[in-house]
């Protein structure tokens, strides 16, 4: 082997170039996978808390439907639970979604897309879709196994 002549070295250049381009495409592709990863993990932990908030918010109306019927229950005969009723409020509901817009928002994600809740099988369920993922979360009711 030999000195490099003018011709070898403009072939190594090119190499050289074409090397430095294609590491530029892979770090700036590595990047954009870590954006959005990161983006996706925020957006999941977001849908959590604000599921948990609406979760919270509900269990809070449940506690005082039931301390309010433990209170009249003194003046009479023994009021029933009706957890369904309460779960389908308007206001609770709503209590339950603000709840979860809040959380949503301070964690770096949009508005809460849908909220449900059921009443069965001893819970107290709810689900959220927030930015197009599902979120559930619940607590337990015994009242919601009589049906």
């Amino acid at each position: 082997m030999g000195a490099l002549t003018a011709d070898d070295r403009g072939q190594t250049l090119v190499i050289t170039a074409l090397l430095m381009a294609i590491a530029v495409v892979a770090v700036v592709g590595l990047r954009e996978a870590q954006s959005r990863l990161i983006a996706n993990t925020v957006s999941h932990r977001a849908g959590e808390a604000a599921v948990e908030a609406a979760a919270a918010s509900l269990a809070d109306a449940y506690v005082a439907h039931l301390s309010s019927l433990r209170a009249r229950g003194s003046d009479g005969p023994r009021a029933t639970a009706d957890v369904p009723g309460l779960i389908s409020r308007p206001e609770v509901i709503e209590s339950a979604r603000i709840a979860a817009d809040g959380l949503a928002r301070e964690n770096g994600a949009g508005r809460v897309e849908s909220l449900s809740t059921t009443c069965g099988n001893g819970r107290v369920e709810v689900w959220l879709i927030l930015q197009g993922f599902p979120h559930h979360a619940g607590f337990p009711a015994p009242e919601c196994s009589r049906r």
